[in-house]
């Protein structure tokens, strides 16, 4: 009986690369920026909107195919959720996450569904205005509120329905 030879193969790649990891530093200094961001998300976050304003639009005049729809809903929304925390607004970040939530387990887009984006769109609205920017604030959570109740009453209905 032979002894097996055990053969580490070369790591190319680890030589084209090398080794990683972040000075810690470096990370602490770019949390820093993060935190000390005074970037005004206002006028952004209102371009999202009016992206969605634009889509349903074309939803409503029946310009979007419907294969179309739900994906051109859900972009300025997953805009909103990532760069909401990004800019110091986490609440949009939990409102444009529990709407994202919703509209991934329906069906298509029908008239109710058009009337939940739409107060999903005035309660980002009354968030950017009010300035709300923290997470815990009683009016923003209310606002958030009131938005998943609708989302379960739809949900509700159409059960229902089936």
């Amino acid at each position: 009986m032979s002894k097996s030879k055990l053969v580490k193969p070369e790591n190319t790649l680890k030589k084209k690369v090398g080794t990683g990891g972040f000075n810690e530093t470096d990370l602490a200094k770019a949390q820093q920026g993060l935190e000390k961001n005074d970037i005004d998300f206002r006028p952004q976050a209102n371009d999202f909107l009016a992206e969605l304003d634009v889509t349903l639009e074309k939803i409503s005049t029946g310009q979007m195919p419907k294969k179309e729809q739900l994906d051109a809903i859900m972009y300025p929304m997953m805009q909103l959720k990532s760069q909401g925390g990004l800019f110091q607004y986490p609440l949009i970040t939990k409102i444009s996450h529990a709407t994202l939530d919703f509209l991934e387990n329906i069906d298509g887009i029908d008239e109710d569904v058009i009337t939940i984006t739409d107060a999903y769109k005035k309660t980002i609205k009354a968030v950017l205005a009010l300035q709300i920017k923290d997470p815990a604030n009683k009016t923003g959570l209310q606002l958030l509120d009131e938005l998943t109740k609708a989302f379960s009453r739809y949900n509700s209905a159409k059960q229902k329905t089936v």
